[in-house]
């Protein structure tokens, strides 16, 4: 079922105008009380027709991270300047992790699709369920989606892990 879903998502997306839906989705993120509290975002660098991130980073109100993929998991990196492709062709930091998960206050998440009930489905391999659940603490987790990729379930099962918000071009959706 995951896998339908999957395939579909891609082929939505493919359709949509993946420039003027992002600003719409950055200007809801931007409203959200807990963005403007966060200080320390861990966010994902877009790519494809994922949702538009790359222009969040020269915000320098908030501190921001990158993920990274080290074997099977994913580290925290500062953001900076100096960007490489990994295998996959997603742009990661050059620069060392950081060793406190505990300063990131919220994690924003990619997602080919995502329900009503805050879950999510990736490309499959579960890099971000695997790392949220390596956490000591609770940051906020919000999802970016395409309001026409938010679907009545996704079909979670016990690996997957519930975001908190998910912010679309048309709404805040408060799990």
């Amino acid at each position: 079922m995951k896998n339908e879903l999957r395939k579909t998502a891609k082929e939505l997306r493919a359709k949509i105008n993946c420039s003027e839906k992002s600003i719409a989705i950055k200007n809801n993120l931007y409203k959200l009380k807990e963005f403007k509290e966060a200080k320390n975002i861990l966010c994902y660098c877009s790519f494809g027709s994922e949702v538009k991130t790359t222009d969040y980073f020269s915000d320098k109100t908030k501190n921001w991270h990158l993920p990274k993929i080290e074997g099977k998991n994913i580290t925290v990196c500062p953001y900076c300047d100096k960007l490489k492709e990994n295998k996959y062709g997603i742009k990661e930091p050059a620069n060392p992790p950081i060793k406190d998960l505990e300063i990131i206050d919220m994690i924003i998440m990619p997602a080919l699709c995502a329900d009503k009930s805050g879950y999510r489905i990736g490309y499959g391999k579960g890099y971000y369920d695997r790392f949220l659940k390596t956490l000591k603490h609770n940051p906020v987790k919000v999802i970016l989606e395409y309001e026409e990729l938010i679907y009545n379930s996704v079909y979670p099962n016990e690996y997957d892990e519930k975001a908190d918000y998910i912010v679309t071009d048309e709404k805040i959706y408060k799990i």
